[in-house]
């Protein structure tokens, strides 16, 4: 496997990582509650982040998708 190879597997494992829940309940039902997942949980940290710098919502939105991505797949690595 090459190390382009390696790094897309990465990248897909992380964003599989990244439909999780955020924080999932017991219902009681044996199904876990519905709710935000791991990767809406981490972008919406960083909009708050970025919206209150001063960013545009429309730049701090493509920098939040890319910051949870890169968040998400350096997380996958360890």
């Amino acid at each position: 496997m090459t190390q382009e190879q390696a790094n897309e597997l990465n990248r897909e494992q992380a964003m599989e990582v990244g439909k999780q829940l955020a924080f999932p309940l017991s219902t009681g039902s044996g199904y876990p509650s519905t709710g935000m997942t791991k990767r809406e949980y981490m972008a919406t940290q960083l909009m708050t982040g970025l919206m209150s710098s001063g960013f545009t919502p429309e730049l701090a939105v493509e920098r939040a998708i890319t910051g949870t991505e890169l968040l998400l797949i350096a997380l996958n690595k360890k």
